[in-house]
């Protein structure tokens, strides 16, 4: 038995008056069914509740990817300051979008809008042809990874060793440094003249005796 999203959407707006919009978006971001309570101003306009609902598909597209860790998403619930934002999966193709006043009972609406689904439609049949789908591909990726390994092994393939490091680098043996010019070489140096052999002494003749004077007086 199909559910009728219309009727579905009506109720859901009737469980609480917080409630301002529920409606079901399929993975175009089209609006299948629902809309806004009556009488209510609009947060979105036009533009900006495509982006919302377009938001909402590619967080559950993300959730998705991590579903053979975590399991199916149930519900994604965030919360901003003037309003909260609910969205739960139907199916592969189609969300379940509500948008409400903040401090609203979100359980409430959550465990409402799964029984309703529970009940009325082929919700679990849903989930098991993904859970099946989940664990095809978990066996092709360990099928994958397990033909990796095998060829890995066939191929054994061997590192080239790491060369020596320039064969232990060549051991480069210096010239021994020249000896300083043969130890430099002695220079004798000629002894010093003596002062003019010792200065040549100089013999002064004696000096002359002094005439004797005449005393004799003449007459």
């Amino acid at each position: 038995m199909t559910v009728n999203y219309d009727e579905l959407s009506k109720q859901v707006l009737k469980l609480d008056g917080k409630i301002r919009f529920a409606a079901v978006a399929n993975s175009k971001g089209e609006l299948v069914a629902g809309g806004y309570k009556e009488n209510i101003e609009k947060i979105f306009g036009e533009d900006e509740a495509k982006m919302s609902m377009h938001y909402a598909l590619q967080k559950r597209d993300l959730n998705t990817n991590l579903a053979y860790k975590i399991g199916l998403e149930k519900a994604s619930i965030t919360d901003f300051e003037k309003v909260s934002m609910i969205s739960i999966p139907i199916n592969s193709n189609e969300l379940f979008l509500i948008r409400t006043e903040p401090n609203v009972d979100h359980c409430k609406i959550v465990n409402f809008v799964h029984s309703a689904l529970d009940s009325k439609s082929g919700i679990k049949e849903e989930i098991k042809k993904i859970q099946t789908e989940i664990a095809e591909l978990k066996k092709m990726e360990k099928n994958k990874i397990g033909k990796t390994m095998q060829r890995a092994k066939k191929k054994g393939v061997k590192r080239k060793p790491a060369r020596k490091s320039a064969a232990k680098k060549k051991v480069v043996k210096r010239k021994p440094a020249r000896k300083s010019a043969a130890k430099k070489k002695v220079v004798k140096r000629k002894p010093a003249r003596k002062s003019a052999a010792k200065k040549k002494v100089v013999k002064r003749k004696p000096a002359r005796k002094a005439v004797k004077r005449n005393t004799t007086r003449r007459k």
